[in-house]
């Protein structure tokens, strides 16, 4: 039994979101502060930001939002 996430899925979180919840659904899932996912984020972007922001672009359009 997984006892280290309460969701199995992920999902955009609009209830603490910057710009449109990614990071935020991603952290819950990882079970991560949202901040650290953040941070982990931008550093990425700065380095690839290509594929960073293709694969943001994906999440944001494929991802279910939390409660819907």
């Amino acid at each position: 039994m997984n006892t280290y996430h309460t969701s199995s899925r992920w999902y955009r979180d609009l209830s603490n979101k910057k710009i449109s919840g990614v990071c935020s659904g991603l952290a819950a899932r990882l079970g991560f502060p949202v901040w650290s996912t953040r941070l982990v984020m931008i550093i990425l972007l700065i380095n690839m930001p290509l594929l960073i922001g293709v694969g943001y672009l994906v999440a944001h359009c494929s991802l279910p939002v939390k409660g819907y």
